[in-house]
């Protein structure tokens, strides 16, 4: 489990333009359990992209270890940025780093780039995410091929092992005129959205605060999909409230649609001014398809 500096924002300087590649300081962050002083490790800080929102700023970033690989993927929302939220939102691809200070590359997995989104009005399903919050979209296609992503009907399949354990690809589009929905539904600039059905938000009396999707989609267009995107949602009022570090475990599918490490879980942590990090965590190695 990561945890980073807490002082970090202040290393952060305000932004009065829309975007920046490399405006945060480099640092160190410390891994292992919480509390832990021994079995710890010492992860390396790397900036991507920022978005100024109001006076603040959102910035995407990875933490390495020593053979450059990432332990984590986040995006590090500063108390501005999260006080400024109002009913305009926000909706920006942010680049994660490619190299180190030093100048050597970052093994990065699987992972492109992110995308940072605030809905002042959430998005569907009513009653459950139409509140006003975060999304944050790591993807593991590149952006032009995301951006082209039409929305439609999800006309493929995906292979058993590669779905996660417990979740669904509900029929949301009705390709023959019946009045009934009988093929996933395929989103303008992201992909499928799949989900856990039984996840707390859905359960009688249950509030939405945080969760996770996944986005998958057939990019070779050969009718097999596969997994495409990690997605941490996030209430802005629940984020605003974090005292701890809150941590969450994916449910994760058997296997991959290549051999690699993947995140196993997702977590936010406070920082010293009212801000946030929200980051994948806790990498493991899968394998790729079954033979």
């Amino acid at each position: 489990m990561t945890r980073l500096p807490t002082n970090r924002v202040e290393r952060i300087g305000r932004r009065t333009f829309l975007k920046t590649g490399t405006a945060v300081a480099v640092g160190s962050v410390v891994t292992g359990n919480a509390g832990a002083d021994e079995g710890s490790s010492v992860s390396n800080f790397h900036p991507g992209d920022s978005v100024a929102v109001g006076d603040g700023t959102v910035t995407a970033y990875a933490t390495t270890g020593s053979t450059n690989a990432v332990t984590t993927v986040g995006v590090h929302i500063d108390g501005a940025a999260l006080n400024a939220f109002d009913d305009e939102e926000v909706a920006t691809p942010l680049a994660l780093p490619s190299e180190t200070v030093a100048g050597e590359d970052i093994d990065r997995h699987q992972f492109s780039f992110a995308k940072f989104e605030y809905l002042p009005t959430g998005h569907w399903p009513e009653g459950v995410y139409d509140v006003p919050h975060l999304d944050v979209e790591f993807h593991m296609l590149d952006r032009p091929t995301v951006e082209g992503i039409e929305s439609g009907p999800a006309n493929y399949a995906i292979p058993e092992p590669q779905l996660p354990e417990g979740h669904v690809r509900p029929p949301a589009v009705d390709t023959d005129d019946d009045g009934e929905p009988d093929a996933p539904l395929v989103e303008a600039e992201r992909g499928e959205p799949i989900g856990n059905p039984n996840a707390p938000e859905f359960e009688e009396g249950g509030q939405f605060t945080h969760t996770h999707v996944y986005g998958a989609y057939d990019p070779d267009g050969d009718g097999v999909g596969r997994l495409t995107l990690f997605e941490p949602m996030i209430a802005v009022e629940f984020a605003a409230g974090v005292d701890a570090v809150v941590t969450a475990e994916l449910r994760t599918p058997a296997e991959f649609f290549t051999a690699d490490e993947y995140p196993t879980a997702y977590a936010l942590q406070p920082t010293g001014d009212g801000g946030v990090y929200l980051y994948l965590d806790d990498f493991e190695a899968f394998s790729g398809p079954s033979e």
